[in-house]
């Protein structure tokens, strides 16, 4: 699959329904996935009526070594090049389509088929031998990606093929379109000098990215406490943490796994302060002088393709088009909610009086006095919740719901010969005819050099070969939840059994793929999010929290009063959450408008006084372990907000007509996930809806009003 810049297509950020940590500005968001890869119409698609022949288990060696990792990826790499080579000495081919797009598409279809399950490896292997030589096959697969995709005969070829009526099927058209756009954008058109740095630049920058991530990655940040300074602080947090020879002081982890339940509950003001500033910092100098290198990259690579800046240069091949018109979205939407996130501030400093404490409220403090209205006002605690989300309840019930919804069956097939210690693989099939449609994995607790944020990874991708041959999805859910302890399971909160119904939808799109294509597989950035964040909403739901809680001593259910009150709790401070996501999302376009050596901590600082009521604290730098930033979503981290007014409004048809009907789960697997990138957002939703898009559902859902009904700006 050729792609129009240098990032992997893979390992795109998702965000938590309840930003808090984007509030407080400390830091990006909690969770971690790819642009889910969904289906589209095509030539030779697969039918769904044949019965599965196997449900066994997915075909990946995933104990490879690092020497075979090297020779696989080279043969892998060397296939597509000398299909690449082969296009190239036919410039001027009768037949551009058949002749060189499809060659060159089925070629790069197969090097991510030999080379995505090595690129999960880098990220979440225990050897570092394997990590290594998965690096190096992730740069090599990268390189040539970027090397075709500026190729001036590939160029030439598809906007030859947009006029040659070869195209028959929707997927043609828009694998045509797509090598166009990809042409366009990456310099294809240009002179071969320009055209050399252009590839040059790409490469550095994916390079960049990619050692950014892993130094988040490997970032081991702690903080030292002494023991009366873990007053409060549940007993799985304070069990990951070592201790020194006479236990006097506690190394505290400062990262994803820990940070929510910290800030929650540590009574002692002085260590929320520590581990603010701790988790404000991570990646420090090193990631940041990354950045800022790949903005100065990013702003030369767009005067270079004839552009402003990099946010237009993003723009172009999504929903939204222009800067002013993302600008725009997010203005709008801060002033809906600032008028909110005041009143909530001052409430949370008079509820900090009230207990009788007369000191400022902190940026530090404002999840632990969240968490006291909570617990007083809403009678919810924490541990309350939590001992009613089991990992093993949690994860049986997700999955059973996901089955209702989209008719479909799973099956565990007990394979021990993966990549880690508890690392489960699982068999799809469609529960109607027994087709078997693909596997995913969950490996979902940290271990140390593992990807440190929560991420759906493509593994494998669905396509169609020339013979109708079919290559079947698989799709990794991976997470960091808090390990278990001696007394008790893995306890997960309701923010994260959001997370896990968001991720395990961009797992279920991957999985219903049926592309011909890994070309057309990706949908519009600022779309992307859409389906998984769609299914965020049946977290929310009390007939779906039901099926997915239970009491992990004696298995009673959640008591009734305890689940209204906890969703009362889901427009709790929404406008600082809300207001923080606005600002995040501010801040990446700022980056990518302004000229290369830009102030980053002054324009977030700036932001941040602007756009929300919670200020930056001098000391941090938080766009250091920013990864959206590197990771895909550059110019495009407005997509969350911008993709959820399409996912409140296919929840709508759910919420209408009952959140767990199959016949609406199977027409939005059908019209929504199935077409995936070959026909526009706003086409596949109004087809699910009978109407297209507004606005309604999301205000409602987000505590503002609405005064008339729209379509977001700039949809197609």
């Amino acid at each position: 699959m050729l792609i129009a810049r240098s990032a992997r297509p893979y390992r795109f950020p998702c965000i938590p329904s309840r930003p808090v940590l984007a509030a407080l500005g400390v830091g990006s968001a909690l969770m971690f996935s790819r642009p889910s890869r969904l289906p589209g119409q095509g030539a030779s698609p697969p039918t769904r009526s044949a019965p599965a022949r196997t449900v066994g288990r997915a075909p990946v060696d995933w104990l490879i070594t690092a020497n075979r990792i090297h020779d696989s990826c080279d043969v892998a790499v060397q296939r597509a090049t000398t299909v690449l080579v082969r296009a190239d000495a036919r410039p001027n081919s009768p037949t551009p389509f058949a002749s060189t797009i499809l060659p060159v598409e089925r070629a790069f279809g197969s090097l991510e088929t030999a080379t995505e399950p090595i690129v999960l490896l880098e990220n979440v292997s225990p050897d570092s031998a394997v990590r290594a030589a998965a690096g190096a096959c992730d740069q090599a697969a990268s390189a040539l990606e970027v090397r075709a995709s500026a190729d001036p005969v590939l160029y030439r070829a598809a906007t030859a093929a947009a006029k040659s009526g070869e195209a028959k099927t929707q997927a043609d058209r828009q694998l045509i379109k797509d090598y166009t756009e990809t042409g366009l954008y990456s310099g294809a058109g240009l002179d071969s000098t320009m055209r050399v740095r252009v590839i040059a630049l790409q490469n550095r920058l994916n390079n960049l990215e990619r050692e950014y991530a892993l130094a988040l990655s490997a970032d081991s940040t702690t903080i030292r406490l002494a023991q009366a300074q873990l007053r409060g602080l549940p007993p799985q947090l304070v069990a990951t943490a070592t201790t020194n020879a006479d236990k006097s002081t506690y190394q505290i982890p400062v990262n994803e796994s820990t940070v929510g339940a910290f800030y929650a509950t540590a009574q002692d003001p002085a260590a929320r302060r520590s581990f603010y500033f701790a988790f404000g910092n991570r990646g420090g100098a090193a990631t940041l002088t990354k950045l800022r290198a790949a903005l100065s990259i990013r702003d030369t690579l767009a005067h270079l393709l004839g552009l402003p800046n990099w946010a237009t240069y993003q723009l172009t091949q999504k929903m939204a088009k222009s800067p002013a018109r993302v600008d725009s979205f997010l203005d709008n939407l801060d002033a809906r909610l600032l008028p909110k996130a005041r009143a909530e501030l001052a409430e949370l400093a008079q509820t900090k009086r009230a207990a009788g404490d007369t000191a400022a409220l902190e940026p530090w403090d404002i999840p632990f006095e969240q968490n006291l209205v909570r617990t007083s006002r809403y009678a919810v605690s924490d541990s309350a919740v939590r001992r009613y989300f089991p990992v093993d309840k949690v994860v049986a019930g997700v999955l059973g719901v996901y089955q209702q919804i989209f008719g479909l069956r799973f099956t565990e097939t007990g394979r021990t010969d993966v990549w880690a210690p508890g690392v489960r693989e699982f068999s799809v099939a469609d529960a109607a005819t027994g087709a078997q449609l693909g596997w995913f994995y969950l490996d979902l607790f940290p271990r140390r050099n593992k990807y440190s944020h929560f991420a759906t990874m493509s593994v494998r991708a669905h396509l169609v070969d020339a013979n109708g041959h079919v290559t079947k999805p698989i799709a990794a859910v991976v997470g960091n939840w808090p390990q278990p302890s001696a007394a008790a399971p893995s306890l997960l909160s309701h923010s994260d059994v959001v997370t896990f119904f968001h991720e395990f939808g961009h797992a279920m799109a991957d999985i219903l793929d049926e592309s011909p294509y890994a070309g057309t597989a990706q949908l519009r950035q600022d779309f992307v999010e859409a389906p998984a964040q769609a299914l965020e909403f049946w977290a929310w739901n009390p007939e779906v929290i039901r099926r997915v809680s239970a009491d992990y001593v004696t298995g009673k259910p959640m008591p009734d009063s305890l689940l209204a009150r906890m969703l009362a709790l889901k427009h709790f401070d929404e406008g600082l959450s809300w207001t923080g996501q606005v600002m995040l999302a501010s801040f990446d376009m700022a980056l990518h408008t302004a000229p290369a050596g830009v102030n980053i901590d002054s324009t977030w600082a700036a932001l941040k006084g602007r756009l929300t009521v919670v200020p930056w604290v001098p000391g941090t730098s938080p766009a250091a372990s920013f990864v959206h930033l590197m990771s895909g979503y550059d110019a495009g981290y407005y997509g969350y907000l911008w993709s959820r007014v399409y996912a409140a409004d296919i929840f709508s048809r759910f919420d209408r007509e009952g959140v767990l009907n199959p016949a609406v789960g199977m027409a939005y697997r059908r019209d929504v996930l199935e077409p995936g990138g070959t026909v526009e957002p706003d086409a596949a939703v109004r087809r699910f809806l009978g109407r297209p898009v507004s606005d309604s559902a999301f205000l409602h859902d987000i505590g503002a009003s609405s005064s008339s009904t729209r379509r977001p700006t700039g949809g197609d």
